[in-house]
């Protein structure tokens, strides 16, 4: 996926909390037109990392995202950031 954009906030305990704002291909499951789907483009979609580490990563560069197994609580499901490699620069 490619990053388009980087939003960074620092929270009243003063952590900065990093929202990554990426493109990407579509999956191949919603390209099928024997099933009368299809896409064109880029899927962009914004994936709040919270306070992971992302001060290398910079707008224009590949990274892959890794996902911890998803876990619930009383404010719903979220699957938390194991590791995010960067592809090229």
């Amino acid at each position: 996926m490619t990053v388009l954009g980087i939003n960074r906030a620092v929270n009243a305990n003063g952590a900065i909390n990093t929202t990554l704002h990426v493109a990407e291909d579509f999956d191949s499951y919603y390209t099928n037109p024997e099933a009368g789907r299809s896409c064109e483009g880029k899927k962009v979609s914004s994936i709040y990392v919270g306070s992971y580490d992302c001060g290398k990563i910079k707008v224009g560069m590949e990274i892959d995202i890794s996902y911890e197994k998803a876990i619930t609580t009383a404010k719903g499901t979220f699957q938390p950031i194991k590791r995010i490699d960067i592809i090229s620069k």
